[in-house]
């Protein structure tokens, strides 16, 4: 990036953020973008390949999705009591407090959201456009600061030696028990209310093992010693970008396990393969419900505005079923700023989310807030704590989710040489002379540059085959009768299945369709005739045994009794297994006639 500015103003003709609404005209109007970006007509088609249908041999552990122990809640309290300016001081407050709550785990919601992730872009992809978890979600969400020493080499402390050699000799002693290891419950049993000199430090040893950089299902790792010691004293360590790294990590792997499993031709994956991963992907999971407050907010409690943001969520029950395909369809139910009118008492509760938007003018001597939102708006490398994980951070790719415009955008060389090199470009110094405020109440919007750019993107998304099929956009376009997705036809079967297409290899694709928990479609009992559409297919049968059990169990003479805000939910998740279902039979469609046509 030779010109190191994070934002420009400009006038573009502009169109509302619900691009999908065609009857929208462009508009003059000035407008704010976050650098770099295109500016050019002249630019590439985002490719992606869609999401796939991932084997069924695939099972995920998310092994750092961690619970309270028993007794780690009065723990938390007693601390508290006692250290919270210190935990203030230290940026750390309202995320150690989130560790007293419970996030109840919905693999499925994960999984769904994992096949939109991109590994190129470190977003999901949907068919309306991109988003990501932010260095903004790992703030309020998380409670951590994007602020402070790194967290693989903070400065020495004159008493940091003396105190790391307790905790090793704590650690040794604890390893010398029947479980031959450090583990997280002989650590929780020596120390808590022990009154040790100690024990805050071996607190904080146990809530970064536990719930920030988890790394051991049930052990004390000793790389965090060094963090807990500074952050006993106050002092400042940028956990936010770190924990955001294992999560783009983390998305990433799973991911490219999902699209392996799909392409792999060598018996892989014949076995079942367990997959796991370490990050706090609860942080994942929130993330989905603050940005479908519609259809959340039934069991969503607001309560006290100066809690964490964890208390909103702890231990409510709530199942969005393949949450990748849900978003794809609810483009009006996605709230792109859920922070902004919460009146949570985060760190950007005063100065950033402002009633009316304003140009601030940026000087060397940032305070705190300002300087954190800037961290949050301009592109960076991710540094994790084991060092080898550097992930690039984005944030252009998807500026209105910090109510900017957004223009097509333009790529960031990486800077990941080394943890130092990549530690260095996420510390530069900041050059803006202003940096604008958007308002809180602001409606972003995307240039008719963009807007033309995606649905390109999105077409040749559609039309491209990501199995291995070589033909061209060209080449389709000249037989548009074969286009699964135009708006006539949908998905157009021009004949019935045949004999080389077994069961055998639809039932393993079926296993992942939305409605193979409670039958699904029965291949077997209804095969498709010589005149039967695939699309008439799919959707009466999908009708039919929705008919029987409407949406994960609901009966329909249940509907009735629901609230608003459930039967737009059950409704968005019928749409989304329609989907899925014509996506099965274009993939199958595609196996047998050698395209991939959706």
């Amino acid at each position: 990036m030779a010109e190191d500015t994070i934002m420009e103003e400009r006038e573009e003709f502009m169109v509302s953020r619900n691009f999908t609404q065609l009857h929208h005209q462009p508009k003059c109007k000035l407008a704010r973008f976050l650098k770099p970006s295109v500016t050019t007509t002249d630019v590439q088609p985002f490719f992606y390949n869609r999401p796939q249908f991932y084997s069924s041999k695939l099972s995920f552990n998310f092994n750092g999705w961690r619970s309270p122990p028993k007794d780690w809640k009065p723990w938390v309290d007693r601390m508290h009591s006692l250290h919270q300016s210190t935990w203030k001081r230290a940026g750390i407050y309202h995320a150690v407090l989130n560790s007293s709550y419970e996030i109840m785990k919905t693999d499925d919601s994960i999984i769904g959201l994992a096949e939109k992730w991109s590994r190129e872009t470190n977003s999901f992809v949907f068919v309306w456009g991109e988003a990501t978890i932010t260095l903004e979600d790992m703030i309020v969400l998380g409670g951590y600061s994007v602020l402070g020493q790194s967290v693989l080499n903070p400065a020495e402390i004159r008493e940091s030696q003396t105190i790391l050699t307790k905790l090793d000799e704590a650690r040794v002693g604890i390893s010398r028990g029947k479980s031959n290891k450090a583990s997280q419950s002989g650590w929780l049993k020596k120390f808590k209310d022990s009154g040790s000199e100690i024990e805050h430090e071996a607190f904080l040893v146990l809530w970064l093992s536990r719930f920030v950089f988890p790394s051991s299902y049930s052990t004390v790792v000793r790389n965090v010693h060094t963090i807990a010691i500074h952050l006993a004293r106050g002092i400042r360590i940028a956990l936010a970008p770190a924990v955001l790294a294992s999560l783009y990590r983390d998305l990433s792997l799973l991911k490219a396990k999902m699209d392996d499993s799909m392409n792999s031709n060598n018996g892989d994956y014949d076995n079942e393969i367990s997959i796991t991963v370490w990050a706090p992907l609860q942080l994942v999971q929130i993330w989905i419900w603050e940005r479908l407050p519609k259809l959340t907010q039934s069991v969503c409690n607001v309560g006290d505005s100066c809690k964490p943001r964890f208390s909103r969520w702890d231990k409510k029950k709530l199942h969005i079923y393949n949450a990748g395909s849900l978003l794809d369809c609810a483009l009006e139910k996605f709230t792109w700023r859920p922070y902004v009118t919460s009146g949570n008492d985060n760190l950007f509760s005063c100065k950033v989310y402002q009633e009316k938007g304003m140009w601030v003018v940026v000087g060397d001597c940032l305070d705190e807030e300002l300087e954190s939102w800037v961290r949050c708006l301009r592109a960076s490398e991710l540094v994790g704590i084991c060092g080898s994980c550097i992930e690039q951070y984005l944030p252009h790719r998807v500026a209105m989710q910090f109510g900017m415009d957004q223009d097509i955008p333009g790529d960031v060389p990486r800077t990941n040489a080394s943890p130092e090199t990549a530690w260095r470009f996420y510390t530069r110094p900041i050059r803006d002379v202003k940096v604008y405020l958007p308002s809180k109440f602001c409606e972003p919007y995307v240039t008719a540059r963009y807007l033309e750019w995606w649905n390109k993107s999105v077409g040749v998304q559609a039309r491209s085959s990501p199995m291995g099929d070589d033909e061209t956009l060209e080449s389709f376009d000249k037989d548009e009768s074969r286009t699964e997705g135009s708006k006539e036809g949908g998905i157009q079967a021009s004949s019935p299945m045949g004999d080389d297409e077994t069961l055998e290899s639809f039932d393993k694709y079926e296993s992942r369709t939305e409605g193979s928990k409670e039958g699904g479609v029965q291949a077997r009992s209804s095969p498709m005739g010589d005149d039967e559409t695939m699309e008439s297919s799919v959707k009466d049968e999908s009708r039919a045994e929705v008919s029987k059990e409407f949406v994960d169990g609901t009966k329909t003479g249940d509907v009735a009794n629901l609230g608003s805000n459930e039967v737009t939910t059950l409704g968005l998740e019928l749409e989304t297994r329609i989907r899925k279902l014509e996506e099965v039979f274009a993939h199958l469609k595609s196996k047998k006639f050698g395209h991939r046509l959706m």
